[in-house]
């Protein structure tokens, strides 16, 4: 898996996607980071409407994810085309939030970044399945996964940095969002070469969406899905906010400002995640993945019992922040790429789109759910806000019960049958 892996940053394409998932990273980084905090600490408005206004974001992405799905599978626009809208809506995000000072202009600007999430991870996933081969996927989305740790971590730290330059105008800190997502824009156009070639006779859009949607094992596996993907939605939105407002003032240990929550989420989340990407996929890769998945949710549930311990435990409340960051993590890394791979050997060569935009709603959903919720918890009290993450924890149980009803359901099924004839997927150049 170490040399597969090797070989995935030596396939041009992929490394070009993977340098294009760290940019845009660096972006959402940016934004999903800092919006709740400069949003409700600096500009007053409550948890709550600030996580409404954020998941409102899911609205367009359903649109995002089966229009750049329907796009990217269309010999017309193709993968290239569909990133480089994506980075379009990025940028408008960012002049927006420039100016935002109404809750008005942030729901403007969550819309719109809906439109340029859907976008892009629809046409990113089809694009890197594309010029890999199936028994190579895993180790190319883990690569994939170091580069998004990376990027992300890259825009904790950098906002955190640019804050102290321009404290009195904390608003330019989406000034360096719009420049990363010039350069993805930049790198999509310059260097991407879109290798998705349809056969003539494919299958219409509507038809490809009706496939992929009447696809129940897919179905169940998005319902599962859609357990971790809240729980990313709430690392990213919610424990900032939990960090800086409800764990203060009882640990005499420092650790809890917003710089030193930045730094604290950056090393022990983002940079434990870089840092196992890839020897945790080696590690797991012979293991059946429900196994893998299974396990991976597991440590989500003990992560958040673990945040509850945090903000309950006036003792050593660094400690267990710092542990369930690193577990959590560990759970992210054990279960992105056997997720990501697991849909594309469901889906037909020529549905690699439609299917990853059907798949990619379980993100839509997590990203309407876990700010809303999350939002919804921190703007209680303490002993809610921190009983929250017990009942997040136990929640694990459901998905991991979805996860099992999924592989039965795997097990029955036929070799894929793709509709069309089997597509040129050239991995050079």
């Amino acid at each position: 898996m170490k040399l597969s892996a090797a070989l995935q940053w030596s396939n041009r394409q992929v490394t070009i996607q993977a340098i294009g998932r760290l940019l845009i990273q660096v972006s959402y980084g940016l934004l999903n980071f800092y919006i709740p905090i400069l949003f409700v600490n600096q500009m007053g408005f409550s948890a709550t409407a600030v996580g409404f206004a954020l998941s409102l974001c899911a609205v367009p992405e359903v649109g995002g994810h089966f229009l750049g799905g329907t796009l990217a599978d269309s010999p017309r626009f193709g993968r290239r085309l569909v990133l480089s809208l994506a980075a379009i809506a990025g940028i408008l995000v960012s002049a927006v939030l420039l100016v935002a000072h109404s809750l008005g202009l942030l729901v403007v600007a969550s819309l719109m970044l809906g439109i340029s999430l859907g976008f892009y991870w629809t046409a990113s996933g089809a694009a890197v399945m594309d010029v890999t081969e199936p028994e190579d996927r895993s180790s190319a989305f883990a690569v994939m996964g170091v580069a998004e740790y990376v990027g992300i971590g890259l825009g904790v730290l950098g906002g955190s940095a640019l804050l102290t330059v321009v404290n009195a105008d904390p608003e330019l800190i989406f000034v360096g969002c719009g420049l990363m997502f010039l350069a993805f824009l930049a790198l999509v156009q310059g260097a991407m070469a879109d290798k998705y070639q349809p056969q003539s006779k494919s299958e219409g859009a509507g038809g490809g969406i009706l496939s992929a949607l009447g696809d129940k094992a897919l179905l169940v596996f998005m319902a599962a899905n859609t357990f971790f993907t809240t729980y990313v939605a709430l690392v990213t939105s919610t424990i900032p906010l939990y960090f800086t407002n409800f764990l203060a003032g009882s640990d005499p240990v420092p650790g809890v400002s917003v710089g030193s929550t930045a730094s604290l989420f950056t090393w022990c989340y983002i940079g434990v995640g870089a840092v196992l990407q890839i020897p945790t996929t080696s590690l797991l890769t012979p293991l059946r993945r429900i196994w893998v998945l299974s396990g991976a949710i597991a440590l989500w549930g003990i992560g958040f019992a673990l945040l509850w311990a945090a903000g309950t435990f006036a003792a050593a409340q660094f400690v267990w922040a710092i542990v369930a960051l690193c577990l959590l993590s560990l759970a992210s890394v054990a279960y992105k790429p056997f997720f990501v791979a697991t849909v594309s050997d469901l889906a037909p060569p020529s549905l690699r789109g439609t299917y990853v935009a059907v798949s990619s709603q379980c993100w839509t959903v997590g990203y309407f759910i876990g700010p809303l919720l999350g939002g919804w918890a921190m703007d209680q009290s303490a002993v809610v806000a921190q009983r929250f993450w017990l009942g997040v924890g136990l929640s694990a149980t459901v998905c991991i019960a979805l996860l099992w009803a999924f592989e039965s359901m795997r097990l029955k099924l036929p070799p894929v049958a793709d509709p069309s004839p089997e597509l040129s997927a050239d991995p050079s150049s």
